[in-house]
C-alpha cells in the first residue's frame, strides 16, 4: 500500500457517511425541535409567495448545518481568539431599534453606533464594550475588507460576530480567510428585512457576549471598569 499521509477512505466509506448524515439529521431535528418548530411553515410560505429575498427559502437542513459549523469554528478559534491582544465586536444592523433611522455614523471602517437609545441592544453592546475596552462596529457587506481595514488600525485582534444562524458561520469563514480568529453569538431571532415583510429589531443574549469577553479579558465591574 502506498504511503498515506492523512486520512484514508475505505470502500465502504460512502455508506458510512450516508448513515452518519442520516442519523445526524434526524437527531438534530429532534434535538432542536423547539427551536425549529416554525421553520417548515416559514419556508412553505416563502415558496408560496416568491420574493427577491432568497434567504427565505433556505433549506431546513442548512439551518442545522450552519449551527454545527458555527459551534465547531467557535471551539476551534477559541485559543487564538483569547491570545489576540485586542477585540472587535461586529454587530448586525438589524439590532438597531431605530433601524434605518438611528443616529449611527458611517466611517471608512463601517457604521458606528452613537448609543442614541438606552433600550436598544446596540446601546447595551456599546456599554459592555466600554467596560471591557474593546471596539464595536456595525457589519458591512464586504466583511473581509472591513476586517482587513481594522487589522491595519488595531494590529492583532480577534473578532466576535453577532449574527443569525445562516450568516454567522459564513462570517467566521470570511474572518479566517483574512487571518482573524473569531468567535460568535447567535441572534435569538432575525428581524431584518431579508427574513420579514415587516422588519423589527433582532435580539440576542447579552450574557452570552459578556461570557466571551470575560473569558478573554477577565471580569470587569460595571461600576469601576476594573
Amino acid at each position: 500500500m502506498a504511503n498515506i499521509p492523512t486520512y484514508h477512505l475505505d470502500p465502504d466509506f460512502r455508506f458510512k457517511l450516508k448513515t452518519f448524515v442520516d442519523r445526524f439529521t434526524a437527531d438534530g431535528y429532534d434535538f432542536f425541535a423547539k427551536e425549529f418548530e416554525r421553520v417548515d411553515e416559514y419556508i412553505a410560505r416563502a415558496k408560496a409567495n416568491p420574493s427577491d429575498e432568497t434567504l427565505r427559502v433556505t433549506p431546513k437542513i442548512k439551518y442545522l448545518l450552519e449551527l454545527v459549523a458555527f459551534q465547531i469554528y467557535d471551539r476551534a478559534n477559541r485559543e487564538a481568539f483569547n491570545a489576540a491582544p485586542r477585540t472587535l465586536i461586529v454587530m448586525p444592523d438589524c439590532l438597531s431599534l431605530n433601524n434605518p433611522d438611528c443616529e449611527k455614523i458611517e466611517t471608512k471602517f463601517g457604521t458606528v453606533c452613537k448609543r442614541c437609545l438606552p433600550e436598544c441592544q446596540a446601546y447595551e453592546i456599546g456599554e459592555l464594550a466600554r467596560r471591557y475596552r474593546v471596539k464595536t462596529i456595525f457589519s458591512k457587506r464586504k466583511l473581509g475588507e472591513q476586517l482587513e481595514r481594522y487589522a491595519s488600525k488595531l494590529g492583532g485582534f480577534g473578532v466576535i460576530g453577532i449574527a443569525c444562524i445562516n450568516m454567522l458561520a459564513d462570517g467566521m469563514r470570511t474572518a479566517a480567510d483574512v487571518g482573524v480568529p473569531s468567535r460568535g453569538v447567535l441572534l435569538s431571532f432575525s428581524g431584518c428585512e431579508h427574513w420579514n415583510d415587516q422588519p423589527c429589531s433582532s435580539e440576542f443574549s447579552i450574557e452570552w457576549l459578556e461570557s466571551i469577553l470575560e473569558e478573554k479579558h477577565g471580569r470587569r465591574s460595571q461600576k469601576t471598569d476594573d
